[in-house]
């Protein structure tokens, strides 16, 4: 089937159950197929019409046509599961039309006319709510008032589903569903009610607390990510737009206004075993881990307890950077030079280059990352990544772990060749028109490619691994 215009598109799929469910729904006869297809052409530029479907469609609608917006197909047709429990509304509109085998299809002409009312009713929002662009910078910040005025759902729709989840548990708090949407609607409900935030806010230390209320005063909704405001992403009061910004929504903005601030610190509650309310008894250091000489900016945040080993530092970053290989690795900085095992160390001894050789599992990161403030991490793969380590701030947790606390989305897949065949690679992967693609997409998968960074699952393994009571080096490590 070659490409299909709207006419053909209603000539070729209409039947005649179609002509019997449009005269049930409409407050119209239709006697023809022929007729019908004229009607429901003339409807997608009946803004009316269009309206009424905006008011009526539903969430896993609207999710639908937004991620076919920007799909092109060569036959203009996008094939769907014809599910009536899921896509009710553009199947009664007769916009989703019956294939056979379970299956529908849309045309193009019909999503793109429908994007346009859902963004025009404000359903769906008129701008992308996450911002990939790293050459984003402090003019374009004006962009993000977009971001925080649009549709509430699609601002919390950043979050994955475990997230909400995760969220509503920490607010204490159930859904009766267990979909994505139900987790987004209650998650949402609560986030407004100026009630629950006044129970939300009482989690926030007091420095932090006063800066959102200057904020709200001044009517203004973005917040660096720094990790000061990790606790308020946490609880659901801003949500993460860019590598750099939180934003907190026109409508949290709004129910805060109706928040009395000076009676929180008072009304403070510490019960035993809430995590929220835990005190932060630990010393710490915030790291920005930074491949370095790649096409796009590559790295992770990681908050990491003071008084660890460089062979601890060096599992941080493997997992951090979700590498799987045993490749030997090594930290330089002015005048040092620290190898991952004794092994390793040993067989290069004997260069004297004038630098201080030490062992990672005996060296302390602390005194050196005060000393230099900036390490390389040289990772002696094929590839030859470098982590370029910057201490960012001195910060107090809850728990001597690590984790990750922010992160850019590409992970530095492995046996790629480098930099370069990163970015080769890369440019292959997010463009899944590419004859390369499958194979490609393959490769890759079966070294340490993931479409997502897999931030929980790497929290969840640093927190197993770290929970032990004792140093980990090569020695024990096993063990």
């Amino acid at each position: 089937m070659g490409s299909l215009d709207l006419k053909h598109f209603y000539d070729h799929f209409l039947g005649e159950n179609d002509l019997v469910r449009a005269n049930i729904m409409n407050d119209r006869t239709f006697d023809t197929l022929d007729s019908l297809a004229a009607y429901k052409m003339a409807g997608l530029e009946d803004a009316e019409n269009l309206g009424g479907l905006a008011r009526n469609i539903s969430m896993a609608e609207a999710a639908l046509t937004r991620s076919l917006a920007d799909i092109q197909t060569g036959d203009n047709l996008h094939r769907l599961s014809y599910d009536v429990s899921k896509f009710g509304t553009l199947i009664d509109y007769q916009y989703i039309l019956e294939e056979g085998d379970g299956y529908g299809v849309i045309h193009q002409d019909i999503v793109q006319a429908l994007d346009a009312a859902l963004k025009e009713a404000g359903v769906i929002p008129a701008v992308d709510m996450y911002i990939h662009n790293d050459d984003f910078g402090p003019p374009d910040i004006e962009r993000l008032e977009q971001i925080y005025t649009g549709p509430i759902y699609w601002l919390y729709n950043n979050l994955t589903w475990r997230e909400l989840r995760t969220l509503l548990k920490r607010l204490n708090s159930e859904t009766e569903g267990n979909q994505k949407d139900d987790y987004l609607r209650h998650v949402t409900a609560l986030i407004t009610s100026p009630q629950f935030l006044e129970a939300v806010l009482q989690h926030i230390g007091d420095q932090e607390l006063k800066i959102i209320q200057d904020n709200v005063d001044r009517n203004d909704h973005i917040y660096e990510a720094r990790s000061r405001w990790e606790e308020a992403k946490n609880l659901g009061l801003v949500v993460k737009v860019h590598a750099d910004y939180y934003v907190m929504h026109e409508k949290v903005v709004e129910a805060l206004k109706s928040v009395n601030f000076t009676t929180i610190p008072q009304r403070r509650k510490r019960p035993a075993g809430d995590v929220a309310a835990a005190p932060s008894d630990y010393n710490a250091y915030l790291l920005r881990l930074e491949i370095k000489d790649v096409h796009e900016p590559i790295f992770r945040e990681v908050q990491v307890p003071a008084g660890i080993n460089f062979f601890e530092l060096h599992l941080i970053i493997r997992e951090a950077m979700d590498w799987r290989s045993s490749s030997p690795s090594r930290f330089k900085a002015e005048g040092f030079e620290i190898y991952e095992s004794m092994l390793q160390m040993s067989e290069e001894m004997h260069t004297d280059n004038g630098e201080a050789h030490l062992l990672s599992s005996f060296t302390q990161v602390d005194a050196l990352l005060d000393r230099v403030g900036v390490i390389d991490y040289h990772y002696e793969s094929i590839d030859g990544y470098i982590v370029k380590i910057t201490m960012e701030d001195k910060i107090n947790i809850d728990r001597s772990v690590p984790a990750v606390l922010h992160h850019s989305s590409t992970i530095p897949i492995e046996n790629v060749g480098g930099t370069e065949g990163l970015k080769e690679t890369m440019a292959v992967l997010n463009n899944k028109q590419h004859p390369e693609y499958a194979r490609t997409f393959e490769k890759a998968r079966t070294m340490n490619y993931r479409e997502r960074y897999p931030v929980t699952a790497i929290n969840n393994k640093l927190a197993r691994v770290f929970r032990k009571g004792h140093p980990i080096t090569e020695f024990n490590i096993d063990g």
